[in-house]
């Protein structure tokens, strides 16, 4: 069984729209948010370091809106493992008992290096440590 990695997240006023639901791309910002605090947990690298891939594609369904003090939980996942790249899928979820579903994000990295400035495979250093905290893809 997959394990996911929480990320907690507190709306707050500034994140909503004039109807008082959470505005589109805050959910964004939710989404980078779970993924740079899980690859950070993950990989051990502490938060003034680069890490070694950049986001290069996301993608986001709204399920449910969310609101001005709802506490939320983004549930993220690596989902799979290319060449160069990997996916991470987040699900956001209301901590209302019931933990409904609010909106369903994707994300795609790129492993790269920045002194060279080019793409690099997918490491299996990087795999084991997923697959160590995860259990599986």
């Amino acid at each position: 069984m997959s394990k996911n990695f929480e990320t907690p997240i507190q709306v707050k006023y500034r994140d909503t729209d004039s109807m008082g639901h959470v505005s589109s791309p805050v959910y964004y910002d939710y989404l980078q948010h779970a993924y740079l605090e899980f690859m950070f947990k993950v990989l051990s690298v502490p938060k003034h370091e680069k890490l070694p891939h950049i986001m290069v594609k996301t993608a986001c369904e709204y399920v449910q809106p969310a609101m001005f003090g709802d506490s939320l939980v983004v549930r993220s996942r690596v989902s799979g493992f290319g060449t160069k790249s990997f996916e991470i899928e987040h699900i956001m979820h209301r901590q209302d008992g019931q933990d409904t579903v609010v909106a369903r994000g994707y994300s795609k990295h790129v492993m790269f290096d920045y002194e060279s400035n080019k793409t690099t495979p997918v490491t299996e250093d990087f795999k084991a440590r997923i697959l160590d905290f995860q259990g599986s893809v």
